[in-house]
């Protein structure tokens, strides 16, 4: 007779675990239509999504000025004009002055650099003749200095003014980048003037039982956002600048360029630092430094142990009093965030990538956490509701 009841709760149990597995699974299949659909939709309106990534992006990088400026002025549109206008000016000394210095000499950079690579691979090659000699004696018909050669010979040449023909190709593109810009703008404009108000409107719209819920994601979200374009822009630039500065002091030949390279490099995090050097490092390995005489390996040591120690001072003295760790993403996560926006998108990829991946992170333990506290209250309301039955 005991044994009935049993096998039915058994059978009980395994239809309520076979329907949670179904439902795990319908939820697993509908996160993969959903993340195709995403995908699909960017590339749809990729020119859409750039444009408002990089309207948020200024957005967070000049919203301390304004709110600062505002508590002067009590005049916040008027506030924002007046920063556009400092950076307008800015940006048209910077074109003016640093833009054609920067052009001539990234084609000196291309032009000496593999004018100097002949010179280079013969060097290379005479260094292999003591290792040619030791395989002829031991009898093993194999030349290294005609593999190298046959290796060097078969890489594509690079025409340096061809490339600075791409660039001037490239900055041709007035009208489209004029429009582009003018959305940018205003779009950035409304954000930074009334972008409170613009969430806490679509806040209400939605049903009250989750207005704290997102609430608290939209507050998390933001100390992320100004987390990264404030401490990964803004500082990765000030670094930029100040190795710039180091270039000069040392004699390192293209310093404006190599200065602003590590500038746009130092926006990627975990890797971008590392890519932002190599080309500084290999200058000084080609060209050496002017104002230090010493031998080029130990110019090359220089330069690295001052990039080191100054990264190291950045990472772990200023960042942390700027900006705080709240980014909160493994270096892997990072990784892969990185390689999927570069798959996506080129070089915006990358630089949106950690933003969208710390905004899914948000989401995704905002969610779990509401999760776990309704599955606390309900088990403390059950034990409450049997202690009273009892």
């Amino acid at each position: 007779m005991d044994s009935q009841p049993e096998k039915n709760s058994e059978r009980q149990e395994k239809v309520v675990s076979l329907e949670l597995l179904q439902r795990r699974l319908t939820i697993a299949l509908l996160s993969v239509l959903l993340i195709i659909a995403v995908i699909y939709l960017f590339y749809f309106f990729a020119d859409v999504f750039r444009i408002l990534g990089i309207s948020i992006l200024l957005s967070y990088m000049f919203i301390n000025p304004v709110d600062w400026l505002s508590r002067h002025l009590k005049n916040r549109a008027a506030s924002i004009v007046i920063i556009y206008g400092v950076c307008l000016t800015l940006a048209v000394i910077a074109f003016l002055i640093v833009v054609p210095s920067m052009v001539y000499q990234i084609n000196l950079f291309f032009s000496n650099t593999f004018k100097q690579v002949p010179h280079l691979v013969e060097t290379f090659l005479r260094s292999l003749t003591p290792l040619d000699e030791r395989l002829a004696a031991a009898k093993i018909q194999i030349r290294a200095i005609d593999m190298i050669s046959k290796m060097a010979q078969g890489l594509p040449s690079i025409d340096s003014s061809a490339f600075v023909g791409r660039m001037s190709e490239m900055a041709m593109m007035t009208t489209t980048w004029a429009l582009y810009g003018l959305s940018i703008l205003v779009l950035s404009f409304y954000f930074l003037l009334d972008g409170h108000a613009m969430k806490n409107r679509l806040i209400e719209r939605l049903p009250s039982r989750i207005h704290d819920l997102l609430n608290s994601m939209a507050h998390e979200i933001d100390l992320n956002l100004q987390s990264f374009f404030r401490g990964q822009i803004v500082m990765g630039f000030a670094f930029g600048l100040v190795m710039m500065g180091v270039y000069f002091l040392l004699g390192v030949q293209y310093a404006l360029v190599l200065g602003l390279v590590l500038a746009v490099w130092e926006i990627v995090p975990v890797v971008g630092p590392l890519l932002g050097f190599l080309p500084a490092a290999l200058v000084v390995l080609v060209n050496g430094m002017e104002n230090v005489p010493l031998d080029r390996l130990w110019q090359f040591l220089i330069i690295l142990v001052v990039f080191n120690v100054g990264q190291w001072i950045k990472d772990n003295l200023v960042a942390p009093r700027y900006i705080g760790n709240k980014v909160g993403l493994h270096p892997v996560t990072i990784f892969l965030a990185i390689m999927i926006g570069a798959r996506l998108d080129g070089i915006l990829g990358i630089i949106f990538a950690i933003p969208m991946a710390s905004v899914v992170n948000v989401i995704y333990q905002q969610l779990l956490f509401d999760h776990r506290n309704r599955k606390a209250q309900s088990a403390t309301i059950v034990a409450s509701s049997a202690e009273s039955t009892d």
